[in-house]
């Protein structure tokens, strides 16, 4: 068994706001819970996790006030530092990223003992960095998970980019890879000629909510909530005429739209604005309220990009794990769609006519309907089973001793350990 896990996360929630620094801090919670001893590199500050209690163990002020400078008033003046950082060192990274990258690997270097395994978790791809750097002085276990394809529209195996090529370097020294999907997992195997038998599938994490959704039937209003960025390549024109014709039918009286923006623009609030004239719009708010919201809904929008199909968004593992029925916006044989069906809820297919508006309407008179909603709490145990923390926790460890498995008999030049065959869902 691994002593000690070592994880180097540079977006972790609440340092970071973004999406990748809630799945990150999701799955740590989670998996700490029944971990003694994890250590954790973060953005800004590194803890130590005992017993499922994260406790600050370091804060890099230097890097924080790089971070505040380059964001706030002392603009100017990182940014001509940064300049000048860059043209003496020739460094593809930024001056408070370099500190960083520095910094962390100083901290894992003098953290490592023999039997830890040491996890890195992307995007950014810079989490990457500090394992690789002492790597070349010790080799270790580690496990690389990657939450999203890196620079998803773009990709030629002879014209890659910097982050690609930091990928790359884990192709001949990870022990393993984890995603949150099996078409995930194919593309970053087929593109980087990753050992696919090595590539394993744990889905995002969430801590189990025990009160799951039960529809108040006596209750009229439906509340249908959307959180997190606005997407332009998900938000698509037929999306939109779907929304515009259904505010204009019968159903609509009892029907309430909220969505929570975390990243938008002018023409996101227009686009919302014209679909929907009676939405309630709210922004960037802290993550207890959203999750308040969550617990109020009585079903979740979750909105696919063909651009995203292989990808198992960390807002639907959110509303799964509350319970709440989902209406997802996607394509055929997406995962999102695999999921969303097997839970008994409900996918409309952006590229199909008239299938938003069509089963909208129906949902809107099954979310009453006391047989359907039986047939949905059934159903959605399934999955439900898949994302527990048992089953998260479970996946982790025996992620983490294959890697560690692995690591000695290579050391030893011995026959290769058997790798879990089962971790390939969704």
């Amino acid at each position: 068994m691994a002593k000690s896990t070592i994880i180097s996360a540079y977006s972790v929630h609440p340092d970071q706001k973004s999406s990748e620094a809630i799945v990150n801090t999701n799955w740590l919670d989670v998996y700490s819970s029944t971990r003694k001893d994890i250590y954790l590199l973060s953005s800004f500050n590194n803890y130590r996790y005992i017993s499922g209690k994260r406790q600050l163990q370091k804060k890099l002020r230097l890097i924080t006030f790089l971070y505040k400078q380059s964001k706030g008033v002392g603009k100017f003046f990182y940014s001509l530092s940064n300049k000048i950082y860059r043209i003496l060192s020739g460094s593809k990274y930024s001056l408070q990223i370099a500190l960083w990258i520095n910094k962390e690997t100083r901290v894992l270097d003098t953290l490592l003992k023999d039997g830890d395994v040491v996890w890195s978790r992307i995007l950014p791809v810079v989490s990457l960095q500090p394992i690789l750097n002492v790597f070349k002085i010790k080799a270790f276990p580690f496990i690389v998970n990657v939450n999203d394809p890196i620079n998803p529209s773009v990709f030629d195996k002879n014209n890659l980019n910097a982050e690609q090529l930091t990928f790359l370097e884990t192709k001949n020294i990870a022990q393993a890879w984890t995603f949150p999907s099996s078409k995930l997992a194919d593309r970053m195997a087929d593109n980087y000629d990753l050992d696919r038998k090595r590539c394993f599938v744990i889905p995002h994490a969430m801590r189990q909510v025990e009160d799951l959704y039960i529809r108040n039937l006596k209750k009229k209003s439906i509340n249908i909530l959307y959180t997190g960025t606005f997407y332009k390549s998900a938000f698509t024109e037929d999306f939109k005429n779907s929304l515009i014709a259904f505010c204009k039918l019968e159903q609509i009286v009892n029907v309430n739209f909220i969505f929570v923006l975390s990243q938008y623009d002018e023409a996101s609030i227009s686009w919302l604005k014209t679909s929907i004239p009676n939405v309630t719009l709210k922004f960037k708010l802290d993550r207890t309220e959203v999750l308040k919201l969550v617990k109020q809904a009585d079903c979740m929008f979750v909105v696919d990009s063909i651009l995203h199909t292989e990808l198992l968004k960390g807002k639907l593992i959110e509303a799964i794990a509350f319970g709440i029925p989902v209406f997802a916006i996607t394509y055929k044989k997406s995962i999102m769609d695999k999921v969303v069906v097997a839970y008994g809820s409900v996918s409309a297919y952006q590229d199909t006519k008239d299938d938003i508006l069509n089963k909208l309407n129906l949902f809107i008179s099954q979310i009453n309907d006391l047989q359907w909603l039986n047939t949905f709490y059934k159903e959605r145990r399934t999955v439900l089973n898949l994302i527990s923390e048992d089953y998260i926790t479970q996946a982790t460890k025996q992620v983490n001793e294959f890697a560690l498995g692995r690591f000695r008999v290579n050391e030893l030049e011995q026959n290769d350990v058997v790798a879990p065959n089962h971790l390939n869902w969704p």
